[in-house]
């Protein structure tokens, strides 16, 4: 049985003026949320990447192999149904290529191999990563002397520099070139 209660006029227009309001703040509200949150399959390539950042600022090639692969793991098991417009075509110019380097890395024990895939592996990261939200600060880090004195950059988490391509030979060449927020 449906009811119908009659209210007089100013009543009505005052509640559909909060229903509006109320319209109005979720709508923005919910705007706000999906511009806010981090793209967590980005961040999860990004924290495999640093991992294997750590391992080659140690020289250990060996455990650089294993967490090629885990990197590649999480690589492959973004979700590009969830990128938004820019990350997604980015994500798409460079997937293959972020494929290719962890690959690479992972096939190998050779350090100096590694370093030279981990120089194109940063590039194109460092390009999904300026278009993306990860929620942390990303350090966009730089050497000079770094593949044959041409420079290559990489990523890493903590603006104090640890060099991933001469590990302790030189650890703390290079700077920081930008922050991504």
């Amino acid at each position: 049985f449906p009811v119908t209660i009659t209210l007089p006029f100013k009543f009505k227009n005052k509640i559909m003026k909060s229903i509006k309001l109320l319209m109005a703040t979720a709508i923005l509200l919910f705007a706000f949320n999906a511009n806010a949150q981090t793209n967590t399959n980005i961040t999860k390539v990004l924290n495999s990447y640093i991992a294997l950042k750590d391992a080659l600022v140690k020289s250990d090639a060996t455990s650089a192999s294993i967490l090629a692969k885990d990197l590649l793991t999480s690589i492959e098991s973004v979700n590009m149904n969830e990128l938004d417009g820019s990350s997604h075509e980015q994500w798409m110019k460079v997937n293959a290529e972020l494929k290719e380097d962890a690959e690479h890395i992972n096939e190998t024990k050779e350090i100096a191999h590694q370093r030279d895939h981990f120089i194109t592996l940063s590039k194109n990261l460092f390009s999904v990563i300026k278009v993306s939200k990860v929620g942390t600060p990303v350090f966009y880090q730089f050497c000079p002397m770094a593949n044959k004195g041409k420079g290559a950059n990489w990523l890493s988490l903590e603006n104090k520099i640890k060099n991933p391509y001469y590990g302790n030979q030189m650890l703390t060449c290079g700077r920081v070139m930008e922050t991504i927020q």
